[in-house]
C-alpha cells in the first residue's frame, strides 16, 4: 500500500510538472507602451515605439491587421479615418498605398517586420495584439524570422485564435485579452478566465483594469495565472494594481508607470 501510494504521488508531481512545463516562460514586462508611448506621439507609429524604447518601457504594444497585399501593417482601427483621415475599411487596400497616409505628425503607418527590426535588440519586448482572423501562421513566421519569439508576448482578445497561437508555437507566450462588465461578480469572472485559459493552453491573462481587485488577482496567481492589466494612466489605479500582485501594466504614459514601479 505504501509503495502504491509514493508512486501515486510521483505520477501526480510528474504531472504536475509537465504542466507547468508545457507553457513558455512569461516575459518580464512590468511596463507596457500602450501602441508605444501613445501619450506623447502618435500612436502605433515608429516615433511612438522609438519613445516608447528611450523612456526604458519593458515592452511596446502594436495591433496588427492585414493589408489586401498579405503585408501586416500596425493599426487598431478596423478603418483609417480616426487616425489617417481617410474613410477606408482596413483590409481592402495594399500596403503600397496604405504607406502613403500620414499617420499624424508625419509619420507613416508601419509594418509588423518594421516594428520588429524597431525592438530587436533592445530591452523592449514586443507585445503584438492581433486584430483579425486568418493570418497567424504569418504573425508566428515573421515573429521567428527576427528571432523575438522567446521574448514576444501575443495578445488576442479571440480565445480561438490564442488556442491556435498556442498550438502553432508553443514556444511563444501568448495572453488572453478580456473586460468583463460591472454587474459580473468576482467568482464569475475567476471561473471564466481560468476556464478559458485552460481551454486555450496558456497560463496569462491580460484584463481590463478595473476589474482587478486583491482577492481576483490572488484566486487567478494561485492558479498558476500571470495577470496583465490595460489600460491605465492615473498613478494611484498603477500604485493599486502593483501592490495587488498585476505582473504588468499597459499604459500610454509608460514614464509615469515606470516611476511607480522602480519605487516599489
Amino acid at each position: 500500500m505504501k509503495q502504491l501510494l509514493t508512486l501515486l504521488l510521483i505520477v501526480l508531481a510528474t504531472a504536475v510538472v509537465a504542466a507547468e512545463n508545457a507553457f513558455p516562460p512569461v516575459p518580464s514586462a512590468p511596463v507596457v507602451a500602450h501602441r508605444g508611448f501613445s501619450g506623447l506621439k502618435p500612436e502605433n507609429t515608429l516615433a511612438a515605439y522609438r519613445a516608447a524604447v528611450e523612456a526604458g518601457a519593458n515592452g511596446a504594444e502594436c495591433d496588427i491587421r492585414r493589408a489586401s497585399d498579405g503585408i501586416i501593417y500596425i493599426m487598431h482601427d478596423g478603418n483609417f479615418k480616426r487616425t489617417a483621415g481617410h474613410d477606408i475599411p482596413a483590409g481592402t487596400i495594399p500596403y503600397t498605398e496604405i504607406a502613403q497616409f500620414d499617420a499624424g505628425e508625419g509619420e507613416k503607418i508601419p509594418t509588423l517586420e518594421e516594428y520588429l527590426a524597431l525592438l530587436k535588440g533592445t530591452q523592449t519586448r514586443p507585445i503584438v495584439e492581433v486584430k483579425e482572423d486568418g493570418f497567424e501562421a504569418q504573425v508566428v513566421e515573421t515573429i521567428r524570422a527576427f528571432e523575438l519569439e522567446h521574448t514576444s508576448v501575443i495578445i488576442d482578445f479571440s480565445a480561438e485564435r490564442v488556442k491556435k497561437f498556442r498550438e502553432l508555437a508553443p514556444e511563444i507566450c501568448v495572453a488572453w485579452l478580456c473586460a468583463f462588465n460591472e454587474e459580473t461578480p468576482e467568482d464569475e469572472i475567476a471561473a471564466k478566465i481560468i476556464n478559458t485559459l485552460k481551454i486555450c493552453n496558456t497560463n496569462v491573462v491580460d484584463m481590463c483594469f478595473n476589474r482587478a481587485t486583491p482577492t481576483l488577482v490572488k484566486k487567478l496567481r494561485n492558479a498558476g495565472i500571470s495577470v496583465w492589466c490595460w489600460t491605465v494612466d492615473n498613478p494611484n489605479d498603477i500604485t493599486r494594481l502593483y501592490e495587488m500582485g498585476v505582473e504588468s501594466v499597459t499604459t500610454n504614459y509608460p514614464d509615469r508607470a515606470l516611476e511607480i514601479y522602480q519605487k516599489k
